[in-house]
């Protein structure tokens, strides 16, 4: 049996700290959003816990064998099922998630920067996530 060790992953150790609930108005866009909510709240890191509300339209990226695919899923009116992911864990924030068109059909992948536009109301919640100084985890 051949044994593959991914050498990309990262381990953090650290602590949950204040809960963000929040509601994003019309026009506002999903991802910028949540990095502005965590730059107003003083989190340098935050965990997507979910969120609920609608989208004008929704944009999406996936990946498939020949890179990164976009597709667009029109409105308006499209349903947030699911948001998760990180903010602040590295330079590219992305946020996952699984949304349904106006017939019911579904789609999930990343959330296209300024292309998921607030439709009426979002309502998301957010964990600060504080990491343990790295001499604390070199003396442990």
């Amino acid at each position: 049996m051949m044994t593959t060790l991914v050498s990309d992953i990262e381990v953090q150790e650290g602590t949950l700290g204040k809960l963000v609930m929040a509601r994003l108005k019309p026009n506002q866009d999903l991802t910028e959003s949540v990095e502005a909510l965590c730059e107003q709240h003083g989190m340098q890191a935050a965990i997507v816990r979910g969120a609920i509300g609608s989208l004008i339209d929704a944009r999406l990226e996936y990946a498939t064998p020949d890179g990164w695919r976009e597709m667009e899923i029109n409105g308006p009116g499209v349903e947030i099922l699911n948001v998760f992911g990180e903010v602040g864990f590295s330079s590219a924030n992305h946020l996952q998630g699984v949304v349904a068109d106006v017939d019911g059909k579904i789609y999930a992948g990343r959330f296209v920067r300024g292309g998921n536009l607030s439709f009426i109301t979002i309502e998301i919640t957010l964990q600060e996530w504080i990491p343990k100084p790295v001499q604390e985890l070199v003396s442990a």
